[in-house]
């Protein structure tokens, strides 16, 4: 496998965009998951905090991440633009640098951690044409209840949220609400196929099985895996190997 770090100047941004990946040393048409990672992290998080690279050898499969910083993966109220830069540009840019990733929907997937799994289901569900499968640690998928627990101080949070969307009402019944977008999906017939995971002693542990119950409400398909762990890679990393087999087709 290839290892690459490197930068490439984002028109959208306005700024060097960072990206980290893997890819295998032969081939094209390769199988693509794309990870996004979780607040105060940047796109080294899924390289150097969990065991992606070695699975990833061992499956042939091409794993590229990028920096959000705390963007939640929105165009933000105060802040970059990062779902511009994400739906059309950070692609693109980097398939035209590394060719061999496959551009066929079937061979890519997305994944994210956290507030990456936000951002992951919100890309997915904006741009389904991407993606056959999206999966989500642990991840804020039901951000307008987050936003509102968070108001209320019963949620963890940090101004963040602001910069991020504004208010509550940049959440609800536009492309940042993911269990929205998910229902237009299913009825289009373009839905990804989604997979979710958690650690039981998780904080977000409850919201998560409601957002869950929520997608599956909407028509989508969700693959549920839960077991002992907290919010961190610790707990995630043990669930990897069952999400790639989920990824090939090989655990439902």
């Amino acid at each position: 496998m290839a290892t690459l770090h490197f930068t490439f100047p984002s028109e959208v941004l306005r700024s060097q965009a960072e990206i980290r990946a893997v890819v295998p040393d032969e081939g094209d048409d390769c199988a693509v998951l794309w990870v996004l990672h979780g607040a105060n992290a940047d796109a080294n998080e899924w390289f150097d905090d969990s065991s992606i690279q070695c699975l990833a050898r061992e499956r042939k499969l091409a794993v590229v991440g990028t920096s959000l910083f705390n963007g939640f993966g929105v165009n933000m109220a105060h802040g970059a633009r990062y779902a511009d830069y994400l739906q059309d540009e950070w692609i693109p840019a980097v398939r035209s640098l590394l060719p061999c990733l496959s551009a066929r929907r079937e061979r890519n997937y997305i994944a994210g951690a956290s507030m990456g799994g936000f951002a992951a289901f919100r890309l997915a569900m904006n741009r389904p044409e991407y993606f056959c499968r999206a999966g989500s640690l642990a991840g804020s998928i039901g951000m307008p209840m987050i936003f509102e627990r968070f108001e209320r101080g019963i949620q963890p949070g940090h101004d963040d949220f602001y910069h991020a969307f504004g208010s509550y009402q940049n959440l609800v019944g536009n492309q940042n609400d993911v269990i929205a977008m998910a229902k237009m999906r299913v009825a289009e017939g373009m839905a990804p196929l989604l997979y979710m995971c958690c650690g039981t002693e998780d904080f977000g542990y409850a919201l998560n099985t409601i957002a869950r119950d929520d997608l599956r409400h909407m028509g989508a398909n969700v693959t549920w895996r839960e077991g002992p762990g907290e919010h961190n890679f610790v707990c995630w990393d043990r669930m990897l190997p069952d999400f790639l087999d989920w990824l090939e087709g090989r655990s439902e």
